[in-house]
């Protein structure tokens, strides 16, 4: 990949990064709780096929004459994925560590009520589900740490990759073959 597409794909990253971050502001404004919400989290990804989706097409028609194979477009929106969520778990540190060191015990009470609620709806026996609760929250303990969200990095890399895949089917448009 040239050095054009890989700047256009940092651009790119950038662009949805921020939009991501200035989202997920508004919504640590309105009730932090939702940010742990199946819908909200559902919603995200979406946005992000959607985002990815959109640099990637304007790329191929701005820079490639609206052609791009598949294997291009997956390097293209890989790069630009990992981008975006580099600089979606600098903000991550930032908020559970600087700006608000109380959210993520915020955000553990709300998985667990969001799980009990779910395994109550399952018809899940009490003694499971308080062991289930107990795993879950000690799961999540260091889970919002600097430490815990660098750990959790290798996610990054597998969310760009599944972003890349998707979104890389979506931009792709063969040349055809007479012109």
């Amino acid at each position: 990949m040239e050095s054009n597409a890989t700047t256009e794909a940092i651009k790119g990253g950038l662009i949805v990064g921020l939009i991501s971050i200035i989202l997920s502001m508004i919504i640590y404004a309105i009730d932090a709780s939702i940010m742990v919400d199946l819908k909200f989290t559902l919603f995200s990804f979406a946005l992000s096929i959607f985002l990815y989706s959109y640099i990637g097409k304007k790329y191929r028609e701005d820079h490639l004459e609206g052609f791009i194979s598949f294997g291009d477009a997956f390097k293209f929106l890989f790069i630009a994925g990992l981008i975006g969520a580099i600089l979606n778990g600098a903000f991550s540190i930032l908020l559970f560590n600087v700006i608000d060191p109380e959210l993520p015990e915020i955000l553990t009470d709300q998985v667990l009520k969001n799980t009990e609620s779910l395994m109550e709806t399952l018809g899940v026996p009490a003694e499971e589900m308080d062991e289930a609760l107990e795993k879950t929250e000690k799961d999540m303990a260091d889970q919002f740490s600097v430490g815990g969200i660098l750990r959790g990095s290798w996610a990054w890399a597998l969310g760009a990759a599944i972003i890349g895949l998707i979104c890389g089917a979506i931009v792709k448009k063969k040349r055809p073959e007479f012109e």
